[in-house]
């Protein structure tokens, strides 16, 4: 193994132990004591002086990496390529596809995360839930890096052997009924342990024989696109998941309410409204926002696609709010039309609304109601505003009086409004400022601002058939 597959290796083994990763610094006396160099000899084309390494750096180090790799002896930089060599076969096997049954992933393949930047806090954060809830909801934007964040710590944890027994990956983004996904996740199962299935006919045995699994051994399962059984319409239906997927909210309350040893992760666009009932009742299930890249790993993107004009780049991950799937697609056709320059992209004051943005803002507006009628009329109005108005941002008692000044038939409950503007704000569909006064303002991401621009332009509109009287 070169020193970057061995600094990765040690890497992950790091994360997986302390919830960190290596620091620069770190990696640095890693690679000196990997390729027999002297600390002073690596300081003089490293910006870390020869003292710092040798003196703040590497004991700490040391201490951390016996604690990791040791078995017993201490790890020095003279001891540690022979001890790290004479475990390479078991960790090579570790982080193989060919890995232990112990360390399968099976049902389906991770997605990539060979370009995966930063999310160190993200990362140490979703460890700690996925070992202590029976259910964590990971919510957020299309592009975002949700199934990302659970994928590398997937592979972090198959490579240090630690907290579960096996780890199974289910895409649901074609929107299986409660028995099909159950058949699905039990085949596998029985798979992984070499024994025939005998498959039960009712939905309610097939929970049963679920639940039991999860108990008998440690499992992390994730369900990856679970906004796909989000079929209700939030206008007229009682449940989220519609009529037809309605089993789905007792499967995933007795998921969170049943004694057992495993996880279950769902990745989704939306929030589980359900699952968050059952989170502020003190059940051990969270609900986990991911939101864009920030600093340095938003900006490593931009020169990973060999972007120019660097003093611009900030303003482009503002614009796109570090969302990392619309950083890669705008930065592509930025290459594609405008030469790689960034400030020559930003003269035109455009916004470029991506695919998978598009996509997903069309089944909220469209289809069958996943956003209500006060929703839509909200951001209808938040972006009529933003553009005729020199502001950007409009107060909440703005939007209060323009909703509660509506005819009669149409008024709405205080309530009603807070309550449509959280379930906004979880969307990500509209963004919070909190003023010196302590005033809260609105505004709109430029993506969602557009899109709605586009969409009111057609004649679309909202009506509010509301006829509670305001509280």
């Amino acid at each position: 193994m070169d020193v970057k597959q061995v600094i990765k290796v040690i890497d992950d083994l790091v994360f997986a132990k302390e919830g960190r990763w290596l620091e620069k610094a770190e990696k640095i006396v890693i690679e000196a004591a990997w390729l027999d160099l002297d600390y002073k000899e690596i300081a003089e084309n490293v910006p870390c002086n020869f003292d710092f390494l040798q003196r703040r750096v590497a004991p700490k180090l040391w201490v951390l990496l016996t604690g990791i790799l040791g078995n017993g002896e201490k790890v020095t930089k003279k001891r540690l390529r022979r001890i790290l060599e004479e475990q390479m076969l078991d960790l090579r096997s570790a982080i193989s596809d060919e890995a232990s049954t112990g360390l399968a992933v099976i049902g389906g393949h991770l997605p990539d995360v060979s370009k995966f930047y930063g999310r160190t806090p993200e990362m140490a954060m979703l460890k700690e839930l996925v070992t202590q809830e029976r259910c964590v909801a990971l919510i957020g934007q299309p592009g975002i890096g949700k199934s990302a964040l659970i994928a590398k710590l997937i592979e972090v944890m198959r490579v240090a052997s630690i907290e579960f027994d096996s780890f199974i990956w289910k895409s649901v983004s074609y929107s299986p009924l409660l028995p099909e996904l159950l058949a699905d996740l039990l085949k596998l199962l029985a798979d992984l342990e070499n024994q025939k299935l005998d498959l039960p006919e009712s939905t309610q045995d097939r929970a049963l024989m679920f639940f039991k699994q999860l108990e008998l051994r440690r499992y992390l399962v994730v369900l990856d696109s679970t906004e796909a059984l989000l079929q209700g319409d939030r206008n007229t239906d009682s449940s989220p998941y519609g009529d037809k997927y309605a089993d789905y909210e007792g499967f995933f309350r007795s998921i969170i309410e049943k004694q057992h040893q495993s996880c279950v992760v769902l990745t989704s666009r939306e929030p589980f409204i359900d699952i968050n009932r059952l989170e502020h009742k003190g059940q051990p299930a969270r609900s986990m926002k991911v939101e864009g890249l920030v600093g340095k790993e938003a900006l490593l993107i931009l020169k990973n696609k060999g972007l120019s004009d660097e003093d611009e780049w900030g303003d482009l991950v503002e614009i796109y709010r570090g969302n990392p799937l619309s950083l890669e697609m705008v930065s592509q056709r930025i290459k594609n039309f405008f030469g790689g320059s960034v400030k020559e992209f930003l003269k035109y004051k455009t916004t470029l609304i991506t695919d998978i943005f598009q996509d997903n803002l069309d089944r909220m507006f469209k289809g069958n109601g996943r956003l209500t009628d006060l929703e839509k009329e909200i951001l209808t109005y938040l972006s009529e505003k933003l553009t005729i108005l020199p502001v950007d941002s409009i107060s909440f008692n703005q939007l209060l009086n323009y909703l509660r000044q509506k005819p009669n038939e149409y008024l709405i409950t205080t309530t009603e409004i807070i309550e449509a503007l959280e379930s906004l704000d979880e969307r990500s569909l509209i963004e919070r400022k909190v003023s010196a006064e302590k005033e809260i303002f609105l505004t709109l991401q430029p993506q969602v601002r557009k899109y709605i621009s586009i969409y009111t332009s057609k004649g679309y509109r909202y009506g509010l058939k509301n006829s509670k009287s305001a509280a």
